[in-house]
């Protein structure tokens, strides 16, 4: 069945916007957790407006945050960079996040595309690939 609004994309991408273990270092992964955050905020209330798609600045941005804040944290403690870099952690979830949005965007932008449809990113295939 197919889905035009998009709103089981819009579910996984919110789901992979996970905040930080509440057994991370609060300070140490304050960064990816506004990041998340915003982005988690974002997709919910665009799910509550019935909004179909995704602006590509809105997309550049989220891109840019989780860059800079998933270096940051990998910068300053690479120890605890490394333990919750393992799959199936808040941090897993939002470097696949990371990786779909850089797809998405790389793609909108050769296609020239100011908004995507949040019912053309086909987010299960590119996370999971074709089953």
């Amino acid at each position: 069945m197919s889905d035009p609004s998009g709103a089981a994309n819009r579910t996984l991408l919110a789901t992979l916007a996970r905040a930080p273990d509440p057994h991370a270092l609060e300070a140490w992964a304050a960064p990816a957790r506004e990041a998340a955050d915003a982005i988690r905020d974002h997709l919910i209330g665009a799910g509550q407006h019935g909004h179909a798609t995704v602006a590509f600045s809105d997309l550049h941005r989220w891109r840019s945050s989780l860059d800079a804040a998933l270096d940051q944290l990998a910068a300053d403690d690479p120890d605890l960079w490394q333990q919750w870099r393992r799959p199936g952690t808040w941090l897993d979830a939002l470097l696949r996040l990371r990786s779909l949005i850089a797809h998405v965007l790389g793609k909108a932008y050769w296609d020239s595309r100011e908004h995507v449809p949040y019912a053309d990113m086909d987010v299960p295939r590119y996370l999971w690939g074709a089953r």
